[in-house]
């Protein structure tokens, strides 16, 4: 037909029939594009089209099992219209985007077009605009926008597009779900407080699932466009979609939406009918219409006030008793769960009132409950049981971390609050109670919290007890441990000592691993003693940037008497590392030692490395740009995931000592390090090996390629004054393993 047409196009200048000749000829060119793809598509007699089965009211499984909805119908007025059988299945939305990929559907339908899309498929013009929200518990409130979404666990729907869209916002905790649905439940269950859902399922789900009163949208995310897809290239199929779906007249399209989305009344007849009445009665109905508002509004409003009333004090805005008593069982129902009751009250609260005046108690009492609610995380409660008496719970009973919080709690309180223009002072009594040790309902936990926190009263007041004395005692060590390491940090008496780090080929010492000590009363206290308790307190940012600083300082020192190539390295905690001035506080030791940042190393535990979070990596590689070195401390204790040491700018790997314990004696022991030699190379990392204590260990390590060794072979750790003749001179010769002083305690590096 083309070649027909082109001979005519040619014949035409001599017949002189060019302009009508030309006419038909495009008009048949038009047809025949119009045609091409329906008469393809009808040779396979079957298009397969998959969507979301969980999406009303455009795809959702019925009563009967079978799909229904309006794409069910739209489809169906499609193959009516091109003669070809659609074949639609409704699966969950990952499945569906599967079989496009497999090949074993040729159409998706009410997709959203994204960047990680387009890659691989085609998509049609679009058809229907869809807000997508984020929904919250009721109760959890402050969240605007997608940055208040980081550090919670966000549930979405395996394959929606809200994923691509929180990670572009640097949100990285999700948890995926199978179905709308199955969030919902999970929500319910107390699995997550926040999801991720477009509005008309969101909707449909949150009412047929009883949960609209459980769950508020807290903003809309973005809004984005349905269309079609289909595998990329396909452009027979895209076009033979497109013109199917032009087929379907504006009124046929009109009764599906009335079908499917609701109906408009349409009044036209009796509105001529009643125009006479209703000008007469406009006024009154205005003034009525008006009442009726009116009233609605205060009945709503009261109704709402009374809802509050029944689960919130009225003062702090905090959960009372009630709804205490049914957060507290309803954890308790969850198996596996670890739950500890803090009841905390102000001690002689009575002589507030009496000076002051309850008005401006009560401020006070807001004030304390703001601090408090400061102190909980996302799962927890922070309830007022009336009086001077508040309530924390904590999804744990570990009595060093229930400790921290009384104690945090404590000093909440213990802070200088200004009422009626005056500051004042106060202090609480702490009583805890365990589940299930101490009680395994709500009601008998909160009564031995309050039988503890009695006895806390009965003993001076301002003081944290445990139901059991057994975990008072703990406690008690706990907290005087705390007060001991805040009036250390005061007085000056934490100092560092520097244990060397040895070139295993050239004998130099090449760095320093500064090590934090204590020294109370003229004697050391071991790190092991307060380290854990600096870091649940909270004080071990102020202790890192203090070992930061002064580690910063002497390495200065050292470098202008002549050690001009030392590194510094330096250990970090887990919560430094979780810190959002950590990277301005390594700024600002560089700065004030002026040391170029290639000269310091900063050691980070394996553990505190697993399930990193965005943020914590975001921080690395800021350390990292400015040019100061990242170990793994203590590699072969925890994961060993090689995914990090790709994925985070690592580029020191310390062998923790025990892998060192038998060797060289034990073949095993020796290959093991040196696969882990080996692999750290590979990726280009420098190995450090810790814990040396033998010459026969250092030849080993020498003899398999580590690059740095330390440990009570070469030198243990030592103050500034006593290493400070290895380090500037010139290294000094190796003495004969035998003649070295020996642990005292067998550790190492500590």
């Amino acid at each position: 037909m083309l070649t027909r047409g082109h001979s005519w196009v040619n014949c035409s200048r001599d017949q002189g029939r060019g302009d009508s000749v030309t006419k038909l000829s495009t008009f048949a060119a038009c047809l025949l594009a119009l045609c091409l793809p329906l008469a393809a598509a009808a040779a396979t007699r079957t298009l397969r089209v998959v969507g979301d089965n969980n999406y009303p009211p455009y795809l959702f499984i019925g009563p009967d099992g079978k799909p229904q909805g309006y794409a069910v119908d739209e489809w169906k007025l499609w193959e009516s219209k091109t003669g070809i059988k659609v074949e639609l299945t409704a699966t969950n939305w990952a499945d569906a985007q599967q079989r496009l990929r497999s090949g074993q559907a040729d159409v998706i339908d009410m997709i959203f077009r994204t960047p990680e899309r387009a890659a691989t498929l085609d998509f049609t013009r679009p058809f229907a605009t869809v807000t997508t929200g984020i929904y919250a518990d009721r109760n959890l409130t402050g969240i605007a926008d997608a940055s208040g979404l980081r550090g919670f666990v966000v549930g979405v729907q395996r394959g929606d597009a809200c994923v691509e869209r929180l990670h572009r916002a640097g949100v990285s905790s999700l948890r995926e779900y199978i179905g709308y649905s199955a969030i919902i439940d999970a929500a319910r269950r107390g699995d997550i407080r926040i999801f991720c859902m477009d509005r008309s399922p969101a909707e449909y789900y949150l009412y047929r699932l009883h949960a609209q009163e459980d769950f508020v949208k807290a903003f809309d995310f973005y809004s984005d466009r349905f269309r079609r897809g289909v595998r990329k290239g396909d452009a027979a199929t895209l076009a033979l979609v497109d013109q199917g779906m032009a087929r379907i007249t504006p009124q046929e399209r009109e009764r599906l939406h009335d079908k499917w989305m609701g109906q408009g009344v349409d009044l036209t007849g009796y509105a001529q009918r009643f125009k006479a009445a209703a000008s007469a009665l406009a006024l009154v109905g205005v003034l009525l219409l008006a009442w009726v508002y009116s009233l609605r509004r205060a009945v709503g409003k009261r109704t709402r006030d009374l809802r509050f009333l029944t689960q919130y004090d009225p003062l702090t805005s905090l959960p009372n008793r009630h709804l205490l008593l049914d957060r507290i069982n309803h954890a308790l129902g969850q198996p596996g769960i670890a739950l500890s009751v803090l009841l905390i009250d102000l001690d002689n609260f009575k002589r507030i009132n009496d000076r002051f005046g309850h008005p401006v108690a009560d401020e006070l009492l807001k004030q304390v409950a703001d601090r408090l609610r400061a102190l909980a995380d996302p799962g927890d409660t922070v309830a007022r049981l009336g009086g001077d008496d508040f309530v924390l719970t904590l999804r744990s009973v570990d009595v060093v971390q229930v400790t921290a919080l009384a104690e945090l709690a404590r000093q909440a309180v213990a802070r200088g609050l200004v009422i009626g223009g005056e500051e004042v002072f106060l202090s609480a009594s702490v009583g805890v109670s365990l589940y299930p040790g101490d009680g395994e309902t709500g009601v008998a936990l909160l009564k031995n919290a309050d039988t503890a926190m009695s006895r806390a009263k009965q003993n001076g007041r301002n003081a944290i007890s445990f139901y059991r004395a057994s975990q008072s005692a703990q406690a008690s060590h706990f907290v005087t441990m705390g007060t001991a390491i805040r009036h250390a940090l005061q007085r000056g008496e934490f100092e560092l000592h520097y244990q060397p780090q040895h070139c295993l080929r050239s004998g130099r010492i090449m760095g320093v691993e500064a090590l934090l000590r204590w020294r109370r009363g003229g004697e050391l206290v071991s790190p092991c003693e307060f380290i854990p308790c600096a870091e649940e307190l909270g004080l071990i940012e102020a202790l890192g940037e203090w070992v930061l600083g002064t580690a910063c300082q002497q390495l200065a020192l050292w470098r202008a008497a002549g050690a001009s190539t030392l590194r510094m390295a330096v250990n970090l905690s887990a919560r430094q590392l979780a810190s959002p001035g950590l990277v301005a506080a390594v700024q600002s030791a560089l700065a004030r030692a002026q040391l170029p940042g290639d000269l310091l190393e900063l050691e980070i535990t394996e553990s505190a490395l697993v399930g990193t979070e965005a943020e914590v990596v975001t921080t690395l590689e800021a350390i990292r740009a400015l040019g100061v070195h990242i170990a793994i401390d203590d590699f072969g204790t925890g994961y060993s995931s090689l995914a990090y040491l790709r994925r985070l700018p690592v580029t020191v790997v310390k062998i923790d000592k025990s892998f060192l314990e038998g060797a060289p004696e034990d073949p095993a022991a020796a290959e093991v390090i040196g696969a882990i030699v080996a692999m750290a190379h590979a990726l280009n990392l420098t190995v450090v090996a810790e814990g040396v204590e033998t010459e026969r260990q250092a030849a080993l390590l020498g003899e398999i390629g580590c690059d740095l060794a330390q440990g009570w072979f070469y030198a243990p750790a030592m103050p500034p004054a006593q290493i400070a003749d290895a380090l500037i001179p010139s290294p000094p010769e190796n003495k004969n393993a035998a003649a070295r002083p020996r642990p005292h305690d067998g550790a190492t590096g500590t």
